[in-house]
């Protein structure tokens, strides 16, 4: 598919990324950048130097892949700069225009403490979910989806203090009491559970804001987040209802190139938000210090 995706001009998009990283001298290849910009973008860029060495990280990621247009949901047109080959070709200028927008969003959401539930089940974002949601202390879901984690959070609450409890059985030693047989039906069950709640054991109420990598696999998610009115985050490929997510962001979710770049982007807004956060905390033990040192 990569190969058959060409630009304006003729030429593959994949070589002129390729061009770009060549090692001519540094103006040369600047201006190689800038003429790859316009023929992607289709208009004079309006990018910062920051923006525009985002926009050469997503061309070599692929984040501007669609999928082929018959999939194509009609709402996402305004997201799509053209077709090549049959397939939808994303506008990495608004691809990057609602990255930093919500990439603010989560910032300001953790700043003030909020909790981000973090979502991708697909191949290209599990891992990459994984990885964020543990650098950031976020529950995280990377199985399958249970039905009512948001909407019926009473049972799923319920599940969770049973496994954790289990847990802590198992860690303290108190499944000795059971038979051999008994103990393997725990630990089996144990296995299950961490697979199921593992990821969300320290979701102790509902999260403030929930993030969805791979939407067209977690719809469900997402339905439930707007029944509860949770606003959401989540990446949209061309074939992707844009009316799930409060936050879009357009850009290529089968790619794990893509979901790495764009995740990590997301990742340093907000471990900026959590520095603010703990900033917060430490100010009134600050204040209520140099109040008792005037009183003296």
């Amino acid at each position: 598919m990569a190969e058959e995706i060409k630009d304006t001009k003729g030429s593959s998009l994949l070589s002129e990324t390729d061009a770009s990283e060549s090692d001519e001298e540094d103006s040369d290849d600047e201006d190689e950048r800038d003429e790859s910009i316009n023929e992607v973008s289709g208009e004079e860029p309006s990018l910062n130097v920051e923006e525009k060495e985002l926009f050469h990280q997503m061309m070599e990621a692929g984040v501007f892949y669609g999928r082929s247009k018959s999939k194509t949901n009609p709402l996402l047109k305004k997201f799509i700069l053209t077709t090549r080959s049959g397939f939808e070709v994303i506008d990495l200028q608004k691809a990057i225009e609602h990255l930093k927008r919500a990439g603010d969003v989560l910032k300001n959401v953790i700043a003030n403490n909020g909790v981000i539930l973090f979502v991708g089940t697909s191949p290209a974002c599990k891992n990459i979910i994984k990885e964020t949601a543990e650098k950031l202390e976020s529950p995280y879901v990377t199985e399958r989806w249970l039905g009512g984690t948001l909407t019926n959070f009473k049972t799923i609450s319920a599940r969770i203090s049973y496994f954790k409890k289990l847990k802590e059985d198992k860690s303290a030693g108190r499944l000795i009491k059971y038979t051999k047989k008994e103990q393997l039906e725990k630990d089996k069950e144990l296995l299950k559970l961490e697979r199921l709640f593992g990821g969300i054991e320290t979701l102790d109420k509902l999260p403030s804001m929930i993030f969805i990598a791979d939407l067209s696999q977690n719809q469900y998610a997402a339905k439930e987040a707007k029944q509860k009115k949770i606003p959401v985050i989540g990446f949209l490929n061309t074939d992707t209802d844009p009316t799930l997510v409060d936050y879009p962001i357009p850009g290529n979710d089968r790619s794990s190139a893509s979901v790495v770049l764009l995740m990590k982007f997301l990742e340093e807004a907000a471990l900026e938000g959590k520095k603010e956060a703990l900033l917060k905390k430490e100010e009134p033990k600050e204040a209520k210090t140099d109040g008792e040192e005037a009183s003296k």
